[in-house]
């Protein structure tokens, strides 16, 4: 009971000190529980892009090279029954955004007679299907996208895309695509794209990219070989990648979050450390001669080694538990749950993540507090009291 009061005494003496200790450790927790969500969830990304057993077929020199919109009869040709490769859809990405909005948008063109096929998991009722086949404007949208513009089937909305030659181009939304596990992005129909080029003259005829629709994995293993034989030594050459190797080889190059964000998750509780330690110098040299009164008293070096730690582990755990449980909180039981990120959709936070964070905390602590004990030990008591006032 002694040592608890004098802890509680210890902690609250300098408030300011202690708040500001709590939050130098608090601000690295909050960001490296966040930093390995979004870790988690480009893996989730990714690991579900795996499971649709679809083909990237690129441009073999770079991404942003365009293919020739031919080169998918070809494709096609590999499978003229159509039982292992399902289907070939030629796509471009034309960003966009809304005329005096600065919120950009991932609008995609793709060829309107496969979308469907090459993309079944958006889950799109037959009366949907229908009317993007119909209608060469039709766009359909994504679920979160659509509620931050408040935008509704039936809708016409105008975009700007961001390609030449960024005239604004008209849609119908067909629909905001509530089943698909994708709520940001935007799908609009090639040949609507090409028709807007053609008009300006622009160049015609190319897709950014091919999404190709396999049966099973073994198609997908087979045909990753077999479309970049088909044109090899050709003009075109291609570059045919799983979604999973394509989706991780984008994210890499346009953001590295997983690599980009560990570094920043360390330095942070590099940052937390260097706070702890100095926190806990101060702490020690102001109260030097208390300590070498307590050992005069009879309290052996155990007693200031354990109290020293302890009131390290006390500071940093306190700051731990506010970092790890405030995102926790905020992401779990706030309307900031339903906050759309790119690539990962939605944010979310385990515990796990949380137990993680804690134990960080508790290690800084640890840390923080190594060169204080070992002063606190190897300190004389005829020498310090000397200098008491």
């Amino acid at each position: 009971m002694l040592r608890l009061i004098y802890l509680y005494r210890n902690l609250t003496r300098n408030p300011l000190r202690s708040l500001l200790t709590w939050a130098a450790v608090a601000l690295p927790i909050i960001i490296f529980v966040l930093s390995m969500a979004v870790v988690e969830g480009v893996e989730r990304f990714l690991d579900n892009s795996a499971k649709q057993l679809r083909l990237a077929v690129t441009q073999k020199s770079s991404l942003i090279n365009p293919l020739p919109a031919g080169h998918r009869a070809k494709i096609e040709s590999l499978d003229p029954t159509h039982t292992r490769l399902l289907s070939v859809c030629g796509m471009h990405w034309i960003g966009g955004k809304v005329e005096n909005d600065p919120r950009p948008l991932s609008t995609l063109a793709a060829d309107a007679d496969t979308f469907v096929a090459t993309f079944p998991e958006y889950n799109l009722t037959q009366d949907e299907i229908d009317k993007w086949k119909r209608d060469r404007q039709a766009i359909i949208v994504g679920s979160s996208t659509a509620r931050q513009f408040g935008w509704k089937v039936g809708d016409r909305i105008t975009l700007k895309p961001s390609l030449p030659p960024y005239s604004p181009m008209e849609f119908h939304v067909v629909s905001t695509a509530e089943k698909a596990q994708d709520p940001l992005t935007l799908w609009c129909r090639r040949d609507y794209w090409e028709n807007e080029l053609k008009k300006l003259g622009a160049p015609e005829g190319q897709v950014g990219f091919f999404f190709v629709k396999c049966a099973t994995q073994a198609d997908v293993n087979h045909f990753r070989q077999a479309i970049d034989e088909l044109f090899a030594r050709s003009p075109d050459e291609t570059k045919t990648q799983d979604e999973k190797a394509f989706m991780n080889e984008f994210i890499t190059q346009q953001f590295n979050l997983p690599r980009n964000l560990t570094i920043l998750a360390a330095v942070t509780v590099f940052v937390a450390v260097m706070a702890a330690a100095n926190t806990m110098s101060m702490n020690f040299r102001d109260r030097m001669n208390e300590i070498a009164t307590l050992k005069s008293m009879g309290f052996g070096n155990g007693f200031s080694f354990a109290l020293i730690q302890t009131e390290s582990l006390a500071l940093c755990g306190l700051g731990g538990l506010v970092g790890a449980l405030g995102p926790y909180l905020l992401f779990t039981h706030t309307p900031v749950r339903d906050l759309s990120v790119p690539i990962i959709q939605h944010l979310e936070i385990h515990p796990v993540v949380c137990v993680e964070a804690l134990g960080i905390a508790l290690f800084i602590g640890l840390v923080a507090a190594i060169w204080p004990s070992w002063l606190a030990l190897r300190m004389k008591v005829v020498s310090a009291l000397r200098n008491l006032e």
